[in-house]
This record gives structure tokens, sequence and C-alpha cells, in this order.
């Protein structure tokens, strides 16, 4: 295997000067830099990856923690994460290293363990488990850089990228009550979430100011079953088919009672699914029946769900990992910046699963 020294010797260049091209550095003349890179390429060279990390303090790497890299919607951010690595700096290029824990605390936090020895520069973590709190102060505590996406720990000062669930919830039930709907119900999302706890207020403080009374009976809290995990293993995920379950088990639930809402507001769109499932076994009809309209902009197809893609809010989750992997690449490169906040705001994406009352 071909060493430094031997691409050094055979570009007719001293070591140093190779060592100083090969980090990135300036010094290298134009010509020099031609005689060493077709060195390079007659020997085949492969640059030493950890021994250049340890000469620049650097690794050129950023870690990614979330909890499920194989859902559907995870696609979207991956990208953005991906290129906004790729536009930060065309010259120096940051490798981009991926962690799933699906959910599970022990393994993430190994996960941020394995990362912060050395291994990569800085860390994104997405979620908002409560759970990761404990985690995010112990990372702050260290001092080692990283960023949030989609959780805002107050006491914790650090980079964040967020949407805000609150003013998402808020626009899409007032979606529902310039219809003429009154009766608006609201199934949860997984209370483990802070976005879950957003999305309620949201649609609260939107009854609210129009002035349409707040019951609780209309507020569905969802129970995920052990038994319908899928291969995450865990029930914390938005992009878990455990939503679909639960959202067609609580339908059912509701059609059973009786006394239906005019419209429904589902804090996940997969739990819309799968209550649309449940309606269409007991003749209610979508919208015709009951309008309704969720949150994420999920494919059904990816759910085995044969109904048609419904009015939704959906997430910029390309521009949170753009945004998100630029700021912290950012802040590396200037430690002394201050640490900001960044809020997108979700679309309101309108379908054919709502329609005015009584039209």
């Amino acid at each position: 295997m071909a060493t430094i020294k031997d691409v050094a010797e055979r570009a007719g260049l001293s070591t140093t000067l190779v060592s100083r091209y090969l980090n990135g550095r300036k010094g290298v003349s134009q010509v020099s830099r031609e005689k060493i890179q077709l060195a390079i390429k007659e020997l085949n060279y492969r640059p030493n990856g950890i021994a250049r990390s340890l000469v620049l303090q650097k690794t050129q790497s950023i870690g990614i923690v979330l909890d499920n890299l194989w859902a559907p919607f995870a696609g979207r951010l991956i990208s953005g994460l991906e290129q906004g690595a790729e536009d930060f700096d065309k010259e120096n290029k940051y490798n981009v290293l991926f962690c799933s824990s699906n959910g599970d605390l022990q393994k993430k936090r190994r996960h941020i363990s394995f990362l912060t020895q050395g291994r990569v520069d800085g860390i994104i973590i997405y979620g908002s488990l409560t759970s990761d709190d404990t985690i995010i102060r112990e990372l702050a505590d260290s001092t080692f850089p990283f960023l949030l996406i989609e959780n805002n720990v107050d006491d914790v000062d650090v980079d964040k990228v967020v949407i805000d669930n609150a003013e998402g919830a808020y626009r899409a039930t007032e979606h529902l009550i310039k219809q003429g709907h009154k009766r608006i119900a609201h199934m949860a999302g997984n209370m483990n979430l802070k976005i879950t706890l957003e999305r309620l207020n949201g649609y609260i403080r939107a009854l609210q100011d129009n002035q349409i009374p707040v019951q609780s009976d209309l507020i569905v809290y969802p129970t995920f079953d052990p038994a319908v995990r899928l291969p995450s293993q865990d029930s914390n995920f938005r992009g878990d088919r455990a939503y679909y379950e639960v959202g067609y088990r609580e339908m059912k639930n509701m059609i059973a009672r009786g006394d239906l809402p005019d419209a429904i507001f589902f804090a996940s769109d997969i739990s819309a699914f799968g209550a649309i499932q449940a309606m269409e076994e007991a003749g209610i009809r979508v919208p015709e029946d009951i309008s309704i309209i969720g949150f994420d902009d999920e494919n059904p197809a990816d759910y085995q769900c044969s109904c048609k893609p419904i009015s939704t809010m959906r997430q910029p989750l390309y521009e949170l990992g753009y945004i998100g992997i630029k700021r912290l690449i950012k802040s590396l490169n200037q430690p002394e910046l201050p640490k900001e906040k960044v809020v997108l705001k979700a679309e309101l994406i309108v379908r054919d699963s709502c329609m005015p009352r009584n039209s």
C-alpha cells in the first residue's frame, strides 16, 4: 500500500508539502498540486483518514441520531441532511453517518457515546421524545457540538431547528371551522412526544379563538397496544404502523359509541388512514359524513392503505435537514456564533377529505 512518503518521492516534492495538500491547507502551488494529483493517481494512493483526523482534529463527518431510519417519512429528512452537507463547502465536503435507535434510550446513549469518541465533529439529534431530554442535557454538559431537530429543550443552549406544530395544528383546525364544522374531534398522537402536546394545544386554541367549546369527550388520547408493534419494537414513532392500528381501533370505538363528530383533526396522517378503514367498514363516507384532516403529509400506500391522500399539514422535512446540518457545520467552523432557534412552518395541503358542512 502506497504511503504519503511514496507520493512525495514520485512527485519529487517534500512530504510536508504533500501533507499540506492532502489536509486542504494553503501554500501549495498549482504546479505542485498537479504533480501530487498525478502521483496519487499513479500509485492509487488512499489517504489514512484516521491519521488525517488526528492531525487536523477534525473528521469532516457529522453523526445523525434518529429513532426510525426505515420509516417512509425519513427519506425527505435524509435528503435534506445529505444535500446540506454537500452544499456547505464544495472543497471540504462532510460525510454523514446515520444511527437509528428504535426509540431505545440506552441504544441512543450508546450511539452518542460512540460518535463523540473522535468519530464525528458534531451530532444532530432528530425527534421529540420527552425521554431524550436526559441525553440532551448530558451531551450539553460535555460541550460536544450538536444541534436539535424537532426538539426544544428550553434550558439547553444549543442550535435548534423546529416546526411550529402548534401553529400548524391551529390552521388545520381552523380550516375545518371555516367550512362550518362545529363538532370537531381531535385524535392525539403518542403522549411521549412533545409534538403531540403542541398539536393538541394548537387544536384547543383554534376552537377557543372561534368561540367553540372544547369538549373533552371529543379529544381521543390513544393507547398503543404492544401486540401490534412492528420492526421498531417500540410504539413511540410517527413512522410506525402502530399509529395505523391505533387510528383503526379508536375510530371503531368512536363509531360504537355513536354521536359522531362533524370533522376530525388527526395529529398523525397514519392514524387517519387507519380511521378511514374503520369508517369504510361501517359505511361512513369521507368527506360526505365526516371531514378529516391530518398532519405530516404521509402517503397512504406506504402503509398498505388504499385510501386517497388526505388534507393535511405538510412538514418541511427536507428543509429541516438542510437548514439543520448547514447550521451545525457553520457553528463548527465558527464556534463563537451565538446559538439560534430556527422555526419553520407547516404547509396546509387541501385535498378531497374535507368538505363544507351540509353542502
